[in-house]
């Protein structure tokens, strides 16, 4: 039996690229200024006008997708009379997956057709790997419950390495003390961020300047890349040629085309401009215990 696969928009696979892949997503909500953008795809912002905005000072923040929209969602793709697999943004990030959770749930009370939601514990050009790879078992021919299936063991070697340019957008969403944020920019420091096992952004390195910490996505890859899959995804917040530069070195070690891709409102909105990140498969997400280095 066929069936659909679908996923939020902070996925960050470009929109077309996800209708090429025949995957369907859900728009989740950002606000610049108080104003709400994100509900339709005629509704956003130009890439660059969004990050200049940031900037320049303006306020953003995100909404996660409600309970209505996601069981509207979720219907609409019933009605097509084919099962659902939804892979939703990172739980620990976002309350969506509960949402399509309990959404889920009720309609499969119902239907005769059933929807299964993974919380896919990724984030960005992470989640869009995810989603990918989970497509590719799709085209393999797997049925729907070898892909779902799938879906739960291959998110957890779905590696997220991140770095950004200002300091002072993670102390705005509580990651990181504003006076310890200040501090960190006086000095110069940039920090190296990865998603963990349970889907949290979580600070693993810091460095000294912007060009030491795109250095160490390249050295995180080439210590824990398992070569399980040659697709490698970059994201980047309106820095493109810092994005290419790792890129570049990737694909000088390994020989694999890197794609780069725009990073996303959402996951923007909380990094800031200058933010690049970098995703591909290892063997587990699981870092050396240690402090949080940013304290």
């Amino acid at each position: 039996m066929n069936f659909i696969i679908a996923t939020d928009s902070t996925c960050d696979i470009p929109k077309q690229m996800l209708r090429d892949m025949d995957i369907a997503h859900c728009e989740m909500l950002y606000f610049v200024n108080d104003v709400a953008y994100g509900n339709d795809e005629a509704n956003q912002l130009e890439f660059h006008h969004f990050y200049d905005a940031m900037r320049l000072g303006a306020r953003t923040s995100t909404s996660m997708i409600n309970a209505e929209t996601a069981q509207s969602f979720l219907s609409d793709l019933l009605a097509t009379g084919q099962n659902v697999l939804y892979l939703s943004f990172a739980s620990a990030l976002s309350g969506s997956f509960d949402n399509f959770k309990r959404a889920a749930d009720e309609l499969n009370r119902t239907n005769e057709n059933k929807i299964y939601v993974v919380d896919s514990k990724c984030a960005s050009g992470g989640e869009g790997l995810f989603v990918t790879l989970v497509n590719e078992k799709r085209k393999s021919g797997a049925s729907f419950e070898e892909t779902c299936k799938y879906a739960e063991e291959i998110r957890d070697r779905v590696l997220h390495y991140f770095v950004v340019e200002d300091l002072k957008y993670l102390a705005r969403g509580g990651r990181l003390g504003k006076g310890s944020a200040f501090l960190g920019n006086m000095l110069n420091i940039k920090p190296v961020l990865h998603v963990d096992e349970q889907g949290r952004l979580i600070p693993i390195k810091k460095v000294i300047g912007r060009k030491k910490s795109l250095n160490m996505l390249i050295e995180k890859m080439i210590e824990r890349f398992n070569k399980e899959s040659d697709i490698v995804y970059i994201t980047h917040g309106d820095c493109y040629d810092d994005a290419k530069y790792v890129a570049d070195a990737v694909n000088e070690k390994f020989g694999i085309p890197v794609k780069i891709m725009p990073l996303g409102y959402v996951i923007g909105s909380h990094s800031g401009p200058g933010t690049v990140a970098l995703f591909f498969t290892g063997d587990t997400r699981t870092e050396s215990k240690t402090q949080n280095p940013l304290q």
